[in-house]
């Protein structure tokens, strides 16, 4: 019987994290691992995600049956017995830190970003129910620094993990797509409709871009609670014209591969997989300079970064690369080149690594209280 691992996060949609949680449980059960998946939310995409990776899950949908999810948690951890658990965001890690007083089994929590929206109070929450946490995962040094300044946490409790990405699967999809012919400039960004993502700031940055050119296209694709708010802004600044909503897609390459750039207009951020996605496809990306990016992203190189909240430099870096062809086309080649070195595989042995010192200790301190 294969180790199981218990993954726990509140997501129904998609985003960076869903899909690396996806990507680490499909590669974790060659280490020998069973995922199995523990949502709090109602059923979503996520879990159509997870079904066609045959990924064992469960749903809570704590929020609307909270009683029933306390006795489901209860049945799944003694049914499933797994080895350890491993916590996501700010609400699956305070879950996971309450669920670790009954069951005093390994526990890993993850910070996915640097939280700009957490007050002091959820910080004290956070710090609180992951107390016994074993060790906190970071996927970004600017992720690592926040952990440390607001939540008091040892820095060496702290461990940072890139995301990864899987080059030789995404050469393989790119052999199946089938780019068609355009006009004009297609400027694309991924990543669900939330604050944080900063595409408020992308459309005023639109506006510009529009005002001195009329054949860029912008195209979104995500979901969230911010849609119905931002497409009355385009329409607000008469930009219907130059906005495409396509909503959540999984063939996300087919997309990409049609940009002519990639932007990541965030607010705040950890190390977003988006970055990756496109770097892979040989698009020159304009990012903000916030969280991780800035190792990501080498500046003027393989994309170039701009100041956070900032529509004019967003705008200005944009145009600049529309009216630039072999800019784009080296951009784009030099990411290719440095996205290599963050790998989907050594990230996976990271992971495995920190699973069994865990275990092994765990096994060992339980074997010498039975003797």
């Amino acid at each position: 019987m294969k180790n199981k691992i218990l993954y726990i996060l509140p997501s129904k949609e998609i985003g960076g994290t869903e899909k690396m949680v996806v990507m680490l449980a499909t590669k974790i059960s060659g280490f020998g691992y069973q995922p199995i998946v523990l949502t709090l939310q109602e059923e979503g995409p996520f879990h159509t995600l997870l079904k066609t990776r045959h990924i064992k899950y469960y749903i809570l949908n704590i929020k609307k049956r909270p009683l029933c999810a306390i006795f489901k948690t209860f049945f799944v951890v003694f049914k499933e017995k797994p080895c350890l658990m491993h916590s996501f965001l700010f609400a699956g890690n305070v879950f996971a830190g309450l669920l670790r007083f009954f069951f005093w089994i390994p526990l890993v929590c993850s910070q996915r970003s640097t939280d700009a929206w957490k007050k002091r109070m959820h910080w004290r929450i956070e710090k609180f129910a992951t107390i016994f946490c074993s060790v906190f995962i970071s996927n970004s040094n600017a992720g690592k620094a926040i952990l440390v300044e607001k939540a008091n946490i040892p820095e060496k409790k702290i461990i940072v993990i890139s995301n990864g990405i899987d080059l030789a699967d995404v050469k393989e999809k790119l052999k199946n797509v089938t780019i068609v012919p355009h006009t004009g400039i297609y400027v694309g960004a991924v990543g669900n409709l939330r604050k944080a993502k900063g595409y408020e700031v992308l459309i005023d940055a639109a506006a510009l871009v529009c005002r001195k050119r009329n054949d860029v296209r912008f195209i979104i694709l995500g979901k969230g609670p911010l849609e119905h708010q931002l497409k009355k802004k385009i329409q607000h600044l008469n930009l219907v014209q130059n906005f495409e909503f396509h909503g959540f897609v999984e063939d996300v390459y087919n997309y990409i591969q049609t940009f002519d750039i990639v932007v990541i207009p965030s607010l705040w951020e950890g190390f977003p997989v988006v970055a990756l996605e496109a770097m892979a496809c040989g698009k020159p990306v304009v990012a903000t300079e916030v969280g991780d990016l800035p190792e990501i992203i080498q500046h003027r190189v393989s994309g170039i970064l701009v100041e956070p909240g900032n529509p004019k430099d967003l705008a200005d870096s944009i145009l600049m690369l529309a009216a630039d062809q072999n800019m784009r086309i080296q951009m784009g080649n030099n990411a290719k080149k440095q996205v290599e070195k963050f790998s989907l595989t050594d990230m996976v042995k990271k992971y495995n690594e920190i699973y069994n010192r865990l275990i092994v200790r765990y096994e060992t301190k339980t074997a010498a209280k039975t003797s």
